[in-house]
């Protein structure tokens, strides 16, 4: 039996409220258009999306999972910022940006990617791009109001701590996507 999975950095309950309210904010703004907004128990910082996963796998996953958080100790992002892929002129998805002015959240990707390596789980080919997504454009030909104004919006940076590492399944359902946790790794103390 296969779990469709991806590793994830939950953000701060302080961060998801304050990002929840930002999409509250553009939803009532923009409800006549089709997007599928990202709700707040959601929000997180996908490390590594992995797809169809089988059971024996899901355990070296987990043991990677376990030897990346030994490795790395806790430390601090911020979000802040706003922007959009593929671009202005084509954008799908709606994101905030995330700052990591230290470079952790980054090695912490990389350890993890090797990690993974290691366990048998095929490379990423594309760099690591840190970022939260909070919408995506179903009539991105209408949308181009949105986007203007969640370019030019300033997002009000907020400061949390990553302290482990979250794999999650996520059960695609009509109305969108549910996650339950698999298992959880904890960083190490600084």
């Amino acid at each position: 039996m296969t779990k469709r999975i991806f590793a994830a950095i939950d953000i701060s309950d302080e961060a998801r409220t304050k990002v929840a309210e930002y999409v509250k904010n553009l939803k009532s703004e923009f409800s006549d258009l089709r997007v599928g907004w990202e709700r707040p128990e959601k929000l997180h910082l996908t490390l590594k999306f992995f797809g169809d996963v089988d059971e024996p796998d899901l355990q070296k996953l987990t043991h990677a999972g376990f030897e990346t958080a030994a490795q790395m100790p806790k430390f601090n992002l911020r979000i802040a910022d706003t922007g959009v892929f593929p671009s202005q002129r084509k954008a799908r998805v709606l994101w905030l940006d995330v700052k990591d002015e230290t470079g952790s959240l980054y090695k912490l990707a990389n350890v993890f990617e090797t990690n993974c390596a290691k366990n048998g789980f095929t490379k990423e080919t594309r760099s690591f791009k840190a970022h939260l997504t909070i919408g995506r454009l179903r009539e991105p030909e209408k949308s181009r109001e949105l986007v203007e104004k969640h370019l030019e919006s300033k997002f009000e940076p907020i400061k949390f701590e990553v302290s482990e590492i979250v794999i999650y399944e996520s059960l695609l359902q009509k109305s969108g996507s549910i996650y339950s946790i698999v298992s959880k790794h904890k960083l190490r103390e600084i």
